[in-house]
């Protein structure tokens, strides 16, 4: 979080960071006393990429884990079912521990076939890793953020919420090398979630070993992806190196990929400045000026489906309120906000499901569906809410009596600043003081799921490309965003959107339940679009320039550093 683009580098390091192929195979050639060359290029000797995080993961654990920065790091660490890599300016979904994959006629049972792989301890890789990760996940005793996105698995509900035996799940070995998953519904976009860490392998044994402990330390953790855990030194540097025991190990041409823990906007710039840092991300103009005229560096700028929100716990006697929510999410500016913290470098939103996510064939969704806030602020007075609902709580009629506290997720300058911008903002506009409370990372996410705030702020990347990977957040069955908001009628429509094979009637779906998130529950307060302001020296081969893009840092290579 930030006040000068910190937040951008938050996700941006792990997000445009987690650097990914573009363009088709590579071919490499090296002949009797000849360098290795890849796609024309002479690599260098020392293969290492120098990247940062804006804060260390608060767990390897792909089960536990639910923020950018451990996922940044599990992309490289895990081997997912598929990939998303990029081929001519497009996604394309390729195999990765599995070699091959195909469904039944209505697309409601999938069967993968898996490459032979290997843990990084040696043992295979087997369906049953799947399995057991997969079933962790919608596990009710492991408490998973994340099990929400693979609900549309048969008995998956039930087996969350307690009401089935996890051996009911949908999902089973048929051997060692053959996956099995049998879906409640064919859903649309199921391969879409064999890439997201609710689907990672996990191996019993290791997990079982270290219990609560697993995935907090290098040696608490094996891995079956292109890189492993070298070094973690916890609030400072994470160290990955080449797993040669990798499937696909020829073809990963990075020996380490280094991620420095930063921060400090300063540092970040000046370090990338200084080439100990090989990329940044920036959102301030005088910076992106700078870089942009550097001759040896490739500058990217691209709307990126991220979102920077605040959110209300409705379980505080305040924010149980509909229209106490309503005020705090209309008192805000969004051009405003654009203009003075994020320089223009950002856009205002003023919807759940933010730009550049598809529905499939028909196009992008925000180009289908206007955003439903422009609506409500033609026709609401957020002062005259914020009084309605302090008269509907009995606290009288006068604002600056209010105490409201605004829980944020970092102690750096940026953070503070955003806080203080925000106090000025709603003193203005609702008479209400505001108290800053800022807290480490860890520390904010253990208040806020336990919910111990009654507002706070958090940018969310979208997990894969369809707006219910947004919508779904906000189910009642869903633990992502602790705000507690339950609405029947919108977890119905997002059931039935997410197994309706028609696109048009999805997006009807989708529009209607994105109408009743903000006008009957407002528990969220979308703020702004991220855009993505990405610099990369040149000697960084085979970048990726898609958001969608999970292959981390496997095809990345260096030549002429």
């Amino acid at each position: 979080m930030k006040m000068k683009r910190l937040l951008a580098l938050a996700l941006a390091g792990v997000m445009t960071f987690s650097m990914a192929a573009c363009g088709g195979g590579s071919e490499d050639k090296k002949a009797e006393g000849e360098q290795k060359t890849v796609n024309g290029d002479v690599l260098d000797a020392e293969q290492h990429f120098n990247t940062y995080l804006f804060s260390e993961p608060s767990t390897l654990d792909s089960v536990k884990g639910n923020d950018n920065y451990g996922n940044g790091i599990l992309l490289n660490i895990m081997e997912p079912l598929t990939r998303m890599d990029e081929e001519d300016g497009k996604n394309v979904r390729v195999g990765a521990g599995a070699e091959s994959w195909e469904s039944n006629e209505d697309g409601s049972v999938w069967t993968f076939k898996l490459r032979e792989n290997q843990w990084s301890d040696g043992k295979p890789v087997t369906a049953e890793d799947y399995v057991y990760g997969i079933t962790r996940t919608l596990d009710p005793e492991a408490g998973s953020p994340n099990a929400y996105l693979i609900t549309c698995i048969k008995n998956g509900v039930a087996v969350n919420n307690g009401e089935k035996a996890v051996s009911e799940l949908g999902i089973k070995a048929l051997d060692e090398k053959t996956l099995e998953i049998t879906l409640e519904l064919p859903t649309p976009y199921f391969l879409s979630l064999t890439d997201t860490r609710a689907m990672f392998p996990q191996r019993k044994d290791i997990v079982e070993k270290y219990g609560e402990t697993y995935g907090a330390e290098k040696d608490n953790i094996v891995g079956n992806g292109p890189f492993v855990l070298q070094t973690w030194t916890h609030n400072s540097e994470i160290v990955l190196a080449k797993n040669e025991k990798y499937w696909d190990a020829e073809n990963v041409h990075l020996q380490n990929v280094n991620y420095k823990i930063l921060n400090d906007e300063n540092a970040i710039y000046n370090s990338f400045e200084n080439k100990s840092l090989d990329t940044c991300n920036s959102g301030t103009p005088e910076w992106i000026d700078r870089f942009k005229s550097k001759e040896d560096v490739v500058y990217t700028k691209s709307v990126t489906p991220s979102v920077r929100f605040h959110f209300f716990n409705t379980k505080d006697e305040l924010f149980a309120n509909e229209n106490i929510r309503k005020a705090f999410t209309l008192a805000i500016n969004r051009e405003e906000v654009a203009k003075s913290i994020y320089f223009d470098t950002m856009d205002p939103l003023y919807s759940w499901v933010p730009d550049g996510v598809s529905t499939g064939e028909i196009g992008i969704y925000r180009e289908q569906v206007e955003e439903p806030l422009k609506a409500m602020y033609e026709s609401e007075n957020p002062k005259e809410l914020l009084l309605k609902g302090m008269e509907e709580l009995g606290l009288g009629s006068d604002p600056s009596k209010l105490k409201v506290k605004f829980t944020l997720g970092d102690t750096n300058q940026w953070i503070r600043n955003y806080g203080e911008y925000y106090q000025q903002v709603f003193k203005k506009e609702l008479g209400v003081n505001i108290e800053l409370d800022t807290n480490e990372w860890g520390t904010f996410q253990s208040k806020t799921n336990s919910g111990d705030y009654q507002m706070g702020y958090m940018v969310w990347g979208i997990d894969y490309n369809d707006p219910i990977a947004m919508l779904s957040l906000m189910k009642s069955t869903s633990k992502s965003i602790p705000t507690f908001w339950e609405n029947a009628e919108y977890d119905a429509l997002i059931d039935q959107a997410s197994v309706e094979m028609d696109e048009q009637k999805r997006v009807e779906l989708y529009q209607q339940a994105e109408k009743i998130l903000f006008e009957k529950g407002c528990a969220l307060c979308p703020v702004v679009n991220e855009s993505s302001h990405s610099f990369t020296y040149e000697y960084v081969k085979n970048t990726s320039k898609l958001p969608f893009t999970t292959m981390g840092s496997k095809k990345l290579y260096i030549s002429g550093r």
